[in-house]
């Protein structure tokens, strides 16, 4: 009886060697469990720095093409001023108006550059310059927004520019004239008949003459300006493409 007793409070004991494996086991599957979530989250942001790529590429895309446009624009402008510029210091300005006029109302109206950024605003805004791993990406990134405030200080500079030009229209031309050259207030039309200017005054043509020179001159700034912008945006998407191997 007392043997029976003696076999009956005998534990069975797990030993030493058992805790520990236990302990290797469990410490083994939370530090895989660490392991895969960091493989996760590197992986899901490793796709949002591709998209954020694949985004500002397309942006800079858009900005060629807009650049395009605007610098072939800008040059007519400039062709435009050239032409004003000439008649108005004709003998007689009044045998050329509805040139004169047509370029005229023209000149408080320039074609303006808005920089395609929604990418950058959103990485800038959101935090997630963080997931850019690559620093020169980030270093080309902040360089090509940076030449793009440049532009908007030359852009501040022509609205004075132009807004005082087109409160100088009173003096030397007839609104009456403008109002039959709107087509819906986008584009505008060669007056009928033989428009005349309401005054010939050298004084008057001559400080116009004046404004008009600075117009150009602010022109032709924003046309050596998307130049380089345009060249830029092609280098940057070149880049952004053979860092992140993009098709297009």
């Amino acid at each position: 009886m007392e043997t029976h007793a003696h076999h009956l409070h005998k534990s069975p004991g797990h030993g030493f060697k058992h805790y520990f494996f236990e302990f290797f086991m469990l410490f083994l599957a939370i530090t895989l469990g660490f392991f895969v979530e960091n493989l996760r989250e590197h992986y899901i942001e490793g796709k949002k720095e591709t998209q954020y790529a694949k985004s500002f590429a397309g942006d800079l895309r858009r900005d060629i093409y807009e650049l395009d446009s605007l610098i072939r624009k800008r040059e007519q402008r400039g062709v435009w001023i050239d032409s004003l510029t000439m008649l108005l210091q004709s003998k007689d300005p009044d045998l050329y108006g509805r040139d004169i006029y047509y370029y005229a109302r023209y000149l408080p109206r320039p074609n303006v550059y808005f920089s395609n950024d929604a990418t950058l605003q959103q990485l800038r805004y959101s935090g997630n310059f963080r997931l850019i791993e690559n620093q020169a990406v980030v270093d080309t990134m902040i360089a090509y927004d940076q030449q793009i405030a440049f532009i908007q200080r030359i852009r501040d500079r022509e609205e004075y520019v132009s807004e005082k030009i087109f409160n100088s229209f009173t003096l030397l031309f007839d609104s009456r004239v403008f109002d039959q050259m709107t087509v819906f207030d986008i584009e505008f039309i060669r007056p009928p008949g033989k428009p005349r200017l309401k005054t010939k005054s050298p004084e008057v043509i001559d400080a116009f003459l004046s404004d008009i020179h600075l117009l150009k001159t602010l022109n032709a700034a924003h046309i050596g300006w998307f130049r380089k912008q345009k060249k830029k945006a092609e280098g940057t998407l070149a880049f952004i493409r053979n860092v992140y191997h993009l098709d297009n």
